[in-house]
């Protein structure tokens, strides 16, 4: 019995380093295929990169001209509102001159007619004293 015990045992040790071989041949295929996949996947990233590059390049190139593009149009629309801001003020000036040219214009017309009433009654009082003195 103790001989089969052996047998037995030499047979599991067998078996298991065979496994333990197995295993280890394994691992080393695994290994040359990740090896592998990972070269090729290297390569795939740098073909990519070098085909996006122009595309990258493109981009930045239209971005530049986009921001350049909404700077001048932010200068444009401050330089409009500067100009609005100025044509206000202007209608401004122009109302104050209107009304202040309408105050004038209404004490000239009052002084007109205060002056023409003077007139009338200095020609008349001069024609009363005129015919008074025939």
């Amino acid at each position: 019995m103790s001989e089969t015990l052996v047998i037995l045992l030499s047979i599991g040790y067998f078996l298991a380093t065979l496994s333990l071989i197995a295993a280890v041949i394994f691992l080393i295929v695994v290994a040359v295929e990740l090896r592998r996949g990972i070269n090729a996947f290297k390569e795939f990233l740098i073909s990519t990169k070098i085909k996006l590059e122009p595309a990258i390049d493109d981009a930045h190139a239209s971005i530049k001209g986009i921001r350049s593009s909404i700077d001048n149009v932010n200068e444009v629309t401050e330089k409009i509102r500067l100009l609005s801001e100025t044509v206000e003020k202007f209608i401004l000036i122009v109302s104050e001159f209107i009304s202040t040219f309408d105050k004038v214009k209404s004490a000239v017309s009052l002084k007109r007619s205060a002056l023409k009433t003077a007139i009338r009654v200095a020609t008349s009082v001069f024609i009363e004293n005129l015919k008074k003195r025939r």
